[in-house]
């Protein structure tokens, strides 16, 4: 077989199987339960974060092959613990912040019941909790790009060229499609009222222990 397509085959492979690990797309999905994204704003909100995580990943590709293996495997290290450090503060605010509004006797408002300011107030919340998801999600990189990166470099530019975008293409698109299927599969899953009602405290929760199982993996070198 060429060794063009089977780099290209191989970096396909990677970005489809890296996605499969619940901690790209649970906290998101769990994001979109609780705020009721629907699916095409699932999609986008995913497409962003997908973007993100694909650049913080070559970045590191490119340090690899301009640096060391050693140097960018440290960068990438760091860039996980500090994602895990973050998803558990977003986790324990966001909770917190649910717990607060609950106990001031406040849930999930309808258009028709509040006035224009507080429906601004509401969507601008929304975008914010929706922005700092996606770059802490973002931020965490991916290690298995490097492997098939650095076995495209003596294939020249342009099969380099082929098999980041290949990888960028598989991983974005796997984690869409897996984000979305989450999504409907955590609301069927939360669609009792006594699990509703307590979704956004729950959303924190998971969120947190997500984070920790990012610090897990890289204690243990996962």
């Amino acid at each position: 077989m060429d060794p063009t397509v089977l780099l290209i085959i191989s970096a396909a492979l990677a970005g489809v199987l890296h996605t499969l690990v619940p901690d790209h797309e649970i906290p998101l999905a769990m994001i979109g339960r609780a705020q009721n994204w629907t699916l095409r704003r699932m999609a986008g909100i995913t497409l962003i974060a997908g973007a993100i995580h694909i650049s913080v990943s070559m970045g590191i590709g490119v340090i690899a092959l301009v640096a060391s293996v050693g140097l960018s495997q440290f960068v990438a290290n760091s860039a996980q613990q500090t994602s895990g450090f973050l998803l558990i503060t977003f986790g324990s605010v966001y909770a917190l912040f649910s717990w607060k509004r609950k106990q001031g006797g406040h849930s999930h408002s309808h258009p028709h019941n509040i006035v224009d300011g507080q429906v601004v107030s509401t969507a601008q919340k929304t975008a914010s909790w929706s922005a700092w998801i996606v770059a802490i999600v973002g931020i965490a990189p991916c290690f298995t790009l490097i492997p098939v990166l650095l076995a495209a470099v003596p294939y020249g530019v342009t099969t380099t060229l082929m098999v980041m975008l290949t990888y960028a293409v598989a991983t974005i698109g796997m984690m869409m499609i897996l984000t979305s299927i989450a999504l409907k599969a955590i609301r069927y899953v939360t669609r009792l009222k006594k699990i509703e009602k307590h979704i956004e405290m729950l959303t924190g929760a998971i969120i947190i222990l997500v984070g920790v199982w990012f610090l897990v993996e890289t204690m243990l070198g996962l």
